[in-house]
Order: structure tokens, then sequence, then C-alpha cells
């Protein structure tokens, strides 16, 4: 063999080298994209998801409020406030801290600890309350005392009031308020309905189920 043989096996040896290494870095930096993408459609930290799915109950410091309830039955029902997760502007500045809500069933005869087993979850975001409005009647109508006004919410056809000025009362957000606040905007004469925003945790955990590596 030549060298000019030699020289065309190396190049051609060379530029497939090329291509299958610019190949893996564009289906990595897809991979990254996709993992990027099902994160930011996620509502919580993933650490909730995996305690939900284990039936674990959520405690420690990062637990804000709590209190407990007793059905009829013996069932306990805990709820419980506790930050969300962190999120960013492109950019990279942090966003305001978000807030969920949280109800933990126990069946009865069943202690209240980490170690659950939980019955029952639901998951709602603690810092915004969706409104239905009556026909005729405008967002700006609903406001509350702490100065918080509904906006538009944008992909909805419910408008939204985001607890930023309530969450930062004087003495701290009255969690164990924020029930009795929903039901003081479904009694509103321009609400037909008051809601908190539901996470459907299960569809989220089957998404990232979905996207992790078998």
């Amino acid at each position: 063999m030549g060298q000019r043989e030699r020289f065309v096996i190396f190049l051609v040896g060379a530029l497939l080298g090329v291509m299958l290494l610019l190949g893996g870095k564009s289906c990595g930096s897809e991979k990254k994209q996709q993992m990027r993408q099902v994160r930011s459609a996620l509502s919580m930290a993933p650490m909730m998801y995996d305690y939900a799915v284990m039936k674990k109950g959520f405690y420690g410091r990062y637990v804000l409020f709590e209190q407990v309830a007793e059905t009829k039955g013996g069932a306990k029902v805990r709820t419980l406030v506790t930050g969300g997760t962190r999120r960013y502007t492109p950019e990279g500045r942090e966003l305001p801290e978000e807030h969920i809500y949280i109800k933990e069933t126990y069946p009865a005869g069943v202690a209240l600890a980490e170690a659950g087993p939980v019955e029952a979850y639901e998951f709602s975001y603690a810092d915004r309350i969706a409104v239905t409005l009556k026909p005729g009647h405008q967002a700006a109508e609903i406001s509350l005392q702490s100065g918080d006004v509904a906006a538009a919410w944008p992909g909805h056809e419910e408008v939204l009031i985001r607890l930023d000025a309530w969450r930062k009362l004087p003495g701290g957000a009255p969690w164990a308020k924020l029930e009795e606040l929903v039901r003081e905007l479904n009694g509103h004469p321009a609400v037909a309905s008051a809601h908190l925003v539901r996470i459907d945790w299960v569809a989220e955990a089957d998404l990232i189920r979905a996207n992790s590596p078998k």
C-alpha cells in the first residue's frame, strides 16, 4: 500500500471519528434538552414525588405549617405547607419562592410519622387561588385585604390571585386561614367559584418515570 492510499484511509477514518463524535454529542445534547423540559414541567421538588410514591409523610425543617384533623372513621388528615422547588429565569435570576399545600390521609390506627404509610395525598399550590368569574365581571373586582388582586391567567379561562402580599403579612403567612380565604372568595358577588390550584402529582410522577434511564 502506497503512501497516498494510507493517507486516504487515515483521512476517511478521521472523518468517521469526527462524525461519530458529533453524533454522540448531538444525542447527548438532545437528551439533556429533553430532561430540562421534563424538569420545567414539574410542579414540585423531585423528593416530593419519591416520598409520595413510597407513601411516606413529609416531616422536617421544610414544613412551615401543619395541623391535624380526625375523620369520623378514625382516619387522620394532616395538612401542611412546605416550600416549592427553586425556579430561575433563563438569565439565571431566582424567581420568587413558591409554596406547596399538602394533605396527607393516614388510615385509622396508623401513627403520624414519616414512615407512614400515607393512604392518600392532595397536592396544591399554597400561593395562588384560581377564580371563575360570573358573567359580566372583571378580574380587577377581586381583591384581598392584603392588596393582592386577581389578574388574567394566560391559557386559562379562570383568573388567578397570587398571594404575594398575603404571604408577607406581619407575623408571617396565615396558612391556617388559607381554606377560609378560599371560602370567603366563593361568597364574593363576582365569583362563580374559587379553589386552590391542584397538582396532578401522579401524572407528573409518571412523566419522571417515563424519562428516567431504564
